[in-house]
């Protein structure tokens, strides 16, 4: 059983880029921090995709990556934070696309409607096609810039714009389409 000073080693070893140290940590933290993102956010395959995003930006900002102590503490701070911004931009996608939607006065079904929304929200965003839907979701729920998501996917800041004004008419009109 490893200990917070061989979790250390792994943050040392992954700031070298030693990717196995990194498969090693998400290994031993995975399924605690899956759970603790599902506390948070009622939601399994939301709470795969926050884990597995915390990971990827350790391994992506692994040459600035600080934890002097307590790397579980870190981890699961991350995670906290990580669903929060995903609910955030959550928030942010659905009272853009919901303009239309709730014409009504707020009652006491708003929080069912609410969810209701959000899982259907959810829903026309995995119709965009793949490298489209990375794009969007990179910026929307994890908050990166253009030039940031150019860079990560190899792509030009141009496609990137390109496609994220055509994610956002997709969305539109899937939500026409569909009347959601």
């Amino acid at each position: 059983m490893m200990n917070g000073q061989d979790d250390l080693l792994l943050i040392s070893l992954i700031k070298q880029g030693d990717n196995r140290a990194l498969d090693c940590l998400f290994r031993k933290y995975y399924y605690a921090l899956c759970r603790f993102a599902t506390y948070l956010n009622n939601r399994t395959d939301l709470a795969e995709e926050i884990v597995a995003d915390v990971f990827f930006r350790i391994w992506e900002k692994r040459d600035s990556l600080t934890v002097e102590k307590n790397v579980r503490s870190y981890l699961f701070t991350a995670t906290r934070h990580t669903c929060i911004n995903y609910m955030k931009q959550e928030k942010h996608i659905m009272e853009e696309l919901s303009d239309d939607i709730i014409e009504e006065t707020p009652g006491p079904d708003d929080e069912l409607m609410y969810h209701e929304l959000e899982n259907r929200i959810t829903d026309l965003i995995n119709y965009l096609p793949q490298k489209r839907k990375a794009i969007f979701q990179l910026n929307r729920f994890e908050g990166f810039t253009y030039n940031e998501i150019a860079e990560i996917l190899s792509l030009s800041t141009k496609t990137v714009e390109n496609q994220m004004g055509k994610a956002i008419k997709q969305l539109k009109l899937l939500q026409k389409t569909y009347q959601i």
